[in-house]
């Protein structure tokens, strides 16, 4: 199956475009929003103004102190030690020409703690009354940025394939300036994407964003600095993002990735790098709520099941 790359997952989305399963997708999503509307959490305080933020803006920034989630300190220091481990490798990996650099997957398994702190049920309740759906969790990624000013892959302007909505929560784990790197998000809808539960996915050329988006879109950009512990929340999936590219300084971040159960596009998720089998053993003990969140393939149907995810 690997030597097949992603063709598997693209056939699968090619097919979800047709028109008859545009259609039998979009009434069974909209009669699923409607079934959970009166399920969803009651947020107040910050949580409330994220999931604002997000529906107004898609985008709200924030940091580790403001949110007071448990185990947050200790998150951070094993974010910073991976990171620190990473330095010399993700240089070597950057000047073979890699575009995308991340921490191996062993290294959340060395160090649960950035796993778990991604399942902490304030974070599920942000994310399933921002999709409006019971959030899952894809678990996270350190992506490591090297100061080489290249444009590449994820720094180029792009939107997430997973779902329709979805959060991705970044936790700088380095002091991020205006030249190294920062977070950005065109805070613009492009209002073609999803006409007709239709979805089509390509690199946000100047062109692109000039059809998609009108000759004016860099008025919205907004460009994410902070000192370590800033935490962002983007939707990904309806908006323009990117990593800009770092020249002064190396920038290390953790991503989370949080969508509906039932997520549109399955085989364009599950990006930890991690096996089904590891994530239920790092799972063990936690509640059911966060465990369905962190094994939500489990509920998918078993020809899904079946798809291998495009590799990233």
């Amino acid at each position: 199956m690997n030597r097949l790359g992603d063709k598997p997952a693209q056939l699968a989305f090619n097919l979800s475009n047709t028109p008859l399963m545009r259609r039998r997708l979009g009434r069974r999503y909209s009669e699923a929003l409607d079934r959970h509307r009166p399920s969803l959490p009651k947020l107040d305080g910050i949580h409330r103004e994220i999931v604002e933020g997000l529906e107004r803006d898609g985008i709200f920034v924030t940091s580790l102190d403001a949110l007071g989630l448990p185990g947050s300190a200790e998150m951070l220091r094993a974010a910073q030690k991976v990171a620190g481990e990473c330095t010399e490798r993700a240089w070597r990996e950057a000047s073979a020409g890699r575009e995308f650099i991340c921490a191996p997957a062993s290294a959340t398994i060395d160090n649960p703690e950035i796993f778990h702190w991604g399942l902490n049920d304030r974070l599920l309740d942000i994310a399933e009354a921002y999709i409006g759906l019971p959030a899952a969790y894809d678990g996270m990624s350190l992506i490591y940025t090297v100061a080489d000013g290249t444009e590449l892959g994820p720094r180029q302007w792009h939107r997430d394939r997973e779902d329709r909505k979805m959060i991705k929560l970044a936790v700088y784990c380095t002091d991020v300036t205006d030249r190294g790197g920062p977070f950005e998000l065109i805070s613009r809808v492009d209002t073609s994407q999803g006409v007709d539960d239709r979805y089509a996915f390509e690199f946000g050329t100047e062109e692109v964003l000039n059809k998609r988006l009108g000759p004016d879109y860099s008025r919205d950009i907004v460009s994410c600095t902070g000192p370590v512990g800033t935490v962002v929340f983007a939707d990904t999936a309806r908006f323009f993002h990117r990593g800009a590219p770092a020249h002064d300084k190396d920038r290390a971040a953790l991503f989370y990735g949080y969508f509906a159960n039932r997520t549109r596009h399955p085989y364009f998720c599950e990006r930890s790098g991690l096996k089904r089998r590891e994530i239920a053993a790092l799972t063990q003990g936690l509640s059911l709520r966060q465990r369905a969140s962190a094994l939500w393939h489990e509920a998918l149907p078993p020809w899904l099941r079946l798809i291998p995810s495009a590799p990233v």
